[in-house]
């Protein structure tokens, strides 16, 4: 997922030591020799290390030569005779030895493969750095020279809320918080932790992780919900829009995202990747662009302009999310992904895990839009004084005046100012000195998009509406 090429990590493999493949002869004779100890690996290759336990000697054997063996016992005459004598020895190999050999049999093996040996990564917890990562070091110093890892990344422990260290054999086990919880909630909340340090588990801590977790679930679900008429196929064109637009803007926080996340996953800085998302998904996306683009999403003619051009940065919003998502929340990622695609649940060749970032979509919104959200920070709150007031409940009986002594908000469309800030119309004063909040519950209402927008007027049908919405449903 992360990029094409195959990087390697290696996590030990906690073992008790393999047997080894001696074989004694009843004077005590010792048949452990360079072919002999191939035969017991070729057959252990085929049927697992359990074969050592289950098959007698000679089927261990059955591949070794013992006449072209230089090195076999001089007493073992004969096939015959070896295979009618000889016992398995019991000793094992030292454990250590045994795993930190574990980069020969797991890379080497893969030389064909590029970049397989060494590791481009080991991880383990923070006790193995005189344990596994060391008994791996000196084996591959030895060996060929050089470490079985590039870097390695050590972690803490997990540990009650009073800091005793977590036993299977209290019953501190994690099958009842997978049932409860979900596998992605867990990871969710593992995601959000600096892991350096031993990390305290209490159940309320996965509760408040279940709810961030359907914070981004719920962001993901409204923009599948708002993409059912959208052709995805189509949409090639979002580095093209109007650079004063808000979806340029969106599509360029996405761009700020995606090289934040990417850079965090690649540091193994998975606590600020879980920061950047989660602020995505409930800031920039739902207290600001979305709620933003909520009317023109349900009330503009199905086929403006406008609300194509905001489907398709929600399409390319949806897709990009997604596969940022995808490393942490594996399952939610994947199934909003095929819902994107329309894909059946079951079609292997649709899944987020086998693309890539999408890193940048070449948004190059105006350079005004930092003024823009400034000032819609003050107006919110001069809106929320007038309701502290007693006077304007519902923001869309607003309108706001801005001051634009410069000129820069003049560069923006009037109603996605509007949508911004969630009233019915704004408007843009050179001359203004401070943010004033105009009362409109004398004019008409709109009984389609509640907007006083200044174009409300009874119509045909005996409705009131604006412009906009009269032309959505087709009156005049």
């Amino acid at each position: 997922m992360l990029e094409s090429r195959p990087d390697w990590c290696i996590s030990r493999q906690r073992a008790w030591g393999l047997p080894i493949p001696a074989f004694f002869a009843p004077d005590g004779e010792v048949l452990l020799t360079p072919a002999s100890v191939r035969a017991v690996a070729a057959v252990v290759r085929e049927k697992g290390s359990d074969a050592w336990f289950q098959l007698a000697p000679d089927g261990l054997l059955a591949g070794y030569d013992l006449a072209g063996d230089p090195h076999a016992p001089s007493n073992l005459e004969t096939q015959d005779s070896r295979l009618k004598t000889l016992r398995k020895g019991e000793d094992i190999f030292d454990v250590w030895f045994e795993s930190g050999s574990s980069w020969n049999a797991v890379l080497r093996e893969r030389e064909a493969e590029a970049g397989a040996y060494p590791a481009e990564l080991y991880l383990e917890g923070s006790d193995q750095h005189r344990g596994w990562f060391q008994l791996s070091l000196l084996p591959s110093l030895g060996a060929h020279g050089i470490p079985p890892f590039k870097r390695i990344l050590t972690h803490g422990f997990m540990v009650d809320k009073d800091g005793l260290k977590l036993s299977k054999s209290k019953g501190d086990t994690i099958e009842a918080l997978f049932q409860d919880f979900g596998s992605d909630v867990l990871r969710w909340w593992v995601c959000s932790l600096s892991y350096e340090n031993d990390v305290k588990v209490d159940r309320e801590f996965f509760s408040l992780a279940g709810e961030s977790y359907r914070k981004v679930r719920n962001t993901l679900r409204f923009m599948l919900s708002n993409l059912d008429d959208f052709d995805g196929s189509t949409n090639d064109a979002v580095n093209d829009f109007p650079a004063t637009s808000i979806d340029a803007w969106v599509l360029g926080e996405y761009d700020k995202l995606a090289a934040g996340v990417i850079a965090a996953y690649e540091r193994f800085d998975f606590q600020a990747a879980h920061k950047l998302l989660y602020n995505f998904c409930n800031e920039t996306l739902s207290a600001v662009y979305l709620a933003a683009v909520k009317d023109r999403l349900y009330c503009d003619k199905p086929d403006s302009e406008r609300r194509r051009r905001t489907q398709g940065a929600l399409w390319a919003l949806t897709d990009g999310l997604c596969r940022l998502l995808a490393p942490v929340l594996c399952h939610t990622a994947d199934e909003a992904y095929r819902a994107l695609l329309g894909a059946d649940a079951k079609d292997d060749e649709c899944c987020v895990h086998v693309g890539e970032f999408v890193r940048s979509f070449d948004a190059a919104p105006d350079d005004g839009f930092e003024r823009v959200m400034a000032v819609r920070d003050v107006a919110l709150v001069a809106l929320e004084r007038t309701k502290g007031d007693g006077m304007i409940e519902n923001p869309l009986d607003a309108g706001v005046v801005l001051p634009d002594p410069d000129g820069v908000l003049a560069r923006f469309e009037g109603v996605d100012l509007a949508d911004l800030l969630g009233v019915s119309r704004v408007r843009v004063d050179s001359g203004a000195s401070e943010i004033v909040v105009e009362d409109l519950r004398s004019e008409p209402r709109c009984e389609r998009s509640w907007k006083r927008d200044g174009t409300v007027r009874l119509r045909s049908d005996g409705g009131m509406l604006s412009d906009r919405d009269a032309e959505a449903v087709g009156v005049g």
